[in-house]
């Protein structure tokens, strides 16, 4: 494949547009952009209140949009109209794999959140699940909760103090954030104790010593509810310390609790293990009628097995890349030469990491992809 066809591909993908800013804002034309509005809210589902946050307007200003009452900035807001169309058909077009797919991991990961379900009887048992980026974790999360509607599930960031992150559990169990944070705990733990939850926090590697002792006093202990916390590295390693300072106390009531820990990355360095398959690559990467041919899944596997690699996501942005190219889709196929070329020519930062071009680890991977074709 030539090296400029990946930037060509997403060049061409890049112009193609669903809805174009009339040239002439007749009425005809406004009302043309109103009915591709109304459209789009009906086939994404999304309301006149939720449509205006996106645009950055109020409700009001949508609503008499729609209405032929709309008397500001015309060509503002049409610009931005067509700006956000356009837009979500872009994502929604690199979206055609089909979203979700249960792999080998989410059903690690299904099993560790059941498992901690079942052994939490007379008090809450915790689950932890380690992995860096790109693995996965999240979207199996987030999937798991979409199935299981007796889960409470937040995504921490780093600026989250103690008090937010029990109001937002406390909101997503319908509960009263009014008051001080041992109010609103107090609280937590009366409703968990009569609801039959499970407790999912993601992103949870920002957590201090004294939040998880709090989670585990509030959610663990008083509320009798399993807790599963999903991070990296960093979150087991706060887990793991043993300093018993005023600043840093023991932990040791928090793993005493622990149900188990399934940690992603040990799991991926295995290189006889059955983290993602190559059935599970094959579901993942396989869509749009163009296959996978059997080096390009040791590539993808080799990529997913290597750490800050961004593994899987960015196995999805080399596929998603090369499916905008016109050679593969002519061909019908994608092999592990045009996966590497893909990498190289977009400048991947995490090209370094990986053994299929450094040559770190290059003897296994090149027998495991002139396996791949001999197969």
């Amino acid at each position: 494949m030539d090296m400029k066809e990946v930037w060509q591909g997403l060049e061409r993908d890049a112009q193609v547009i669903k809805e174009r800013i009339p040239e002439d804002l007749t009425d005809e034309a406004v009302r043309g952009v109103a009915s591709s509005l109304r459209a789009f809210l009906r086939d994404n589902g999304i309301s006149q209140g939720k449509v205006a946050e996106l645009l950055g307007v109020s409700r009001s200003v949508v609503s008499e949009f729609l209405g032929k009452g709309y008397k500001g900035n015309v060509v503002k807001l049409v610009s931005k109209i067509v700006q956000l169309i356009n837009s979500r058909d872009r994502k929604r077009r690199r979206g055609q794999h089909g979203g979700y797919v249960e792999t080998t991991v989410a059903k690690q990961i299904g099993a560790l959140v059941t498992q901690t379900e079942a052994f939490s009887t007379d008090e809450g048992r915790i689950g932890l699940i380690i992995g860096d980026g790109g693995h996965g974790k999240s979207v199996c999360l987030r999937e798991y909760v979409e199935a299981n509607k007796n889960t409470v599930y937040l995504e921490l960031d780093a600026t989250m103090s103690s008090r937010y992150i029990f109001a937002e559990i406390a909101r997503s169990l319908k509960l009263s954030v009014n008051g001080a944070t041992a109010l609103v705990a107090r609280r937590i733990a009366e409703a968990l104790k009569c609801r039959n939850t499970i407790v999912i926090i993601d992103e949870a590697s920002s957590l201090t010593v004294k939040q998880l002792n709090q989670l585990r006093q509030v959610i663990v202990v008083k509320g009798r509810c399993p807790l599963i916390l999903a991070g990296n590295q960093q979150l087991q390693q706060t887990v793991m310390q043993r300093r018993t300072t005023r600043e840093h106390e023991s932990l040791d009531q928090f793993t005493s609790r622990l149900m188990g820990v399934l940690n992603l990355d040990e799991s991926a360095s295995d290189r006889d293990g059955g983290m993602y398959t190559a059935e599970d690559i094959r579901k993942l990467y396989e869509y749009g009628g163009i296959r996978l041919t059997g080096d390009a899944v040791a590539t993808l596997r080799s990529i997913r097995r290597t750490p800050k690699s961004g593994r899987l996501r960015t196995c999805s942005h080399i596929i998603a890349a090369l499916h905008t190219s016109m050679p593969i889709l002519a061909e019908g196929s994608i092999d592990a030469q045009v996966i590497i070329s893909a990498i190289e020519q977009l400048k991947l930062p995490v090209r370094v990491w990986l053994p299929v071009i450094t040559g770190r680890g290059a003897a296994n991977d090149e027998q495991n992809i002139s396996t791949a074709k001999a197969g």
